[in-house]
């Protein structure tokens, strides 16, 4: 069994670990589209172009299901893909539910600029927020601290929650991570803000992946555990995007047997 995951650099990668603990003997392939990006500040036109580009690179590798783990890219790009593709297509959305189901008071939802300013989390917050407890935040600027990986990545990113984001909190009671990048700061984030709650989309993408699968090919689901391994490429500064994966995986305890990207 094949599985793509696509994001535009390394955040999606937080997406495809929580896709193992359901699938771990999977064969998984992961796309980063390094060379644009970021999204957040694209159009939803160009995010629309580079998502189908993927799509044609999973289709190629003839993958069994495609995982858009980019929060950006599912709300400008998935519903138009699902029209035209040959697979299971699955995109990440912001745990809003969750986050209302089990929080009290206003919720904060941290996401990139497309995100927040694009239909699809309008309509979101149409059908799950009737009662206007979420507010948006866009955050541009923090996923390419994320991203570029730089010895003090880490310290830039509690930089710009301080100046940027803990200013807006007001009276949030909870927050949304709204984009996969900054699930690599899921704990520190939950410290700066005083340990309020702390959600993401990623386990729910992992449920829904299994349960398609298991309908589709129930005979080729295995929950065994096994060394995780991953088939990974990068359209822009391969190897230094690779090095910066095993790296942050490493960090997270989770030691990585990077494989070369193979055709089906």
């Amino acid at each position: 069994m094949r599985v793509g995951v696509f994001d535009s650099g390394l955040g999606g990668l937080t997406t495809w670990l929580a896709c193992t603990r359901y699938l771990p003997t999977a064969e998984y392939f992961f796309f980063a589209d390094t060379a644009h990006a970021p999204y957040g500040d694209r159009t939803a036109e160009e995010v629309c172009q580079y998502t189908r580009a993927a799509y044609a690179h999973f289709l190629e590798l003839g993958v069994d299901a495609l995982v858009i783990a980019c929060n950006t890219a599912t709300s400008a790009a998935v519903l138009p893909l699902r029209q035209q593709a040959r697979m299971p297509v699955i995109g990440i959305e912001p745990a809003i539910k969750v986050a209302l189901q089990e929080s009290e008071g206003e919720i904060l939802l941290l996401a990139t600029e497309l995100t927040v300013r694009g239909s699809k989390l309008a309509q979101l917050l149409r059908d799950r927020d009737g009662g206007g407890r979420v507010r948006a935040l866009a955050c541009p600027g923090w996923m390419e601290i994320i991203e570029e990986q730089a010895p003090d990545w880490r310290v830039r990113a509690q930089a710009y929650w301080c100046e940027h984001i803990e200013p807006a909190l007001g009276a949030a009671q909870a927050l949304v991570l709204g984009c996969t990048h900054y699930c690599w700061l899921r704990e520190e984030i939950s410290a700066w803000s005083g340990g309020m709650a702390v959600y993401d989309g990623n386990d729910g993408v992992a449920r829904q992946l299994y349960r398609l699968l298991l309908q589709r090919e129930p005979d080729s689901i295995s929950t065994a555990r096994a060394p995780l391994s991953l088939h990974f490429t990068a359209t822009a500064a391969a190897a230094r995007k690779q090095a910066a994966a095993a790296e942050l995986l490493r960090n997270a305890g989770v030691e990585l047997r990077l494989l070369p990207l193979s055709s089906a």
